[in-house]
């Protein structure tokens, strides 16, 4: 099996399509085409299901580019080390971000990659959709919340800390002395399949779950900041969403008795950093800047 061919596969799948593949190895897309239809032969088995719009890896596709990935990065990085260019950080580095998280926590990250590696490109996907990160090629995603088993590598970065805020004008016309009284409140919150939304506070090992109606609900983190700066209602936010405005009053921290679990971040990747230069030095970029927006936990 000719390493070339496998080479072409892993760079289709990694970029995303034979278009876009076809231009960083400046090669005609019909010689990716071929390669891919010759490799199917060779192994005898199906690994791409192409349409005019897009591929989608069968599951033997799959474990194939897994498998394929690593050896793959380490021919290249052995080529760049050959010819002196080990230590030029360059390429395109893929990553998918939660909405609304790049621009309050990875913003001067990506701006201070930019100045130390010029010849580095990143492309960053925003959605609070789970991607396929193997099926789109991706190299990286930060994920929020509990992680589902699976064979991409994870790196816990830190954790979220929650607070129930209030600008002081809404606060005035309210009474909110315990979680309860979540339930008689205008709250904000994200757009959720329920009618409701599910707040789950804790006090002395004793836990109150808070089902509320919401009175605005938006698909943006941002949305609810905002609109919660604006006196619209309560809303429970990241405190490194609001912390800065808790410290110079226009928000206003309460039931700080009771405590939100913190939410797990996480970074995850198909492949192993140790087998890339550019991936590990992005990679540790991004940890660095969000631990310190982060709890962390003490060793």
């Amino acid at each position: 099996m000719e390493i070339q061919l496998i080479h072409y596969f892993v760079k289709i799948i990694e970029h995303g399509s034979f278009t876009k593949a076809a231009d960083v190895l400046k090669v005609p897309k019909s010689t990716l085409s071929k390669a891919v239809s010759k490799l199917e032969r060779e192994t005898g088995t199906k690994l791409l299901i192409r349409s005019t719009r897009k591929q989608t890896l069968t599951e033997a596709g799959r474990e194939f580019y897994e498998a394929a990935l690593g050896p793959i990065q380490t021919i290249e990085d052995a080529h760049k080390a050959l010819y002196g260019q080990d230590s030029v950080i360059s390429g395109t580095v893929k990553i998918t971000v939660p909405e609304d998280f790049e621009i309050f926590l990875l913003s001067s990250c990506i701006q201070q990659l930019g100045e130390k590696y010029p010849d580095l490109k990143i492309i960053i996907k925003s959605t609070n959709d789970v991607v396929d990160l193997i099926g789109e090629g991706f190299d990286f995603a930060i994920r929020i919340g509990p992680l589902e088993e699976s064979n991409l590598k994870v790196r816990t970065i830190g954790h979220i800390q929650l607070a129930t805020v209030v600008a002081k004008s809404y606060l005035s016309k309210i009474e909110l002395n315990t979680p309860k009284d979540l339930m008689n409140v205008r709250c904000i919150g994200l757009t959720t399949n329920k009618p409701y939304q599910v707040w789950r506070l804790n006090k002395n090992n004793k836990t109150q779950t808070i089902k509320t109606p919401l009175a605005v609900e938006t698909n943006q983190i941002t949305s609810v900041y905002k609109l919660t700066l604006t006196g619209a209602g309560v809303s429970v936010l990241p405190t490194f969403l609001c912390q800065k405005d808790i410290d110079n009053g226009q928000l206003v921290s309460v039931l700080n008795d009771w405590q939100y679990p913190d939410v797990p971040v996480s970074l995850i990747s198909p492949l192993s950093t140790l087998h890339s230069a550019r991936l590990k030095v992005v990679s540790e970029e991004i940890i660095q800047a969000l631990r310190a927006f982060l709890s962390i936990d003490e060793a």
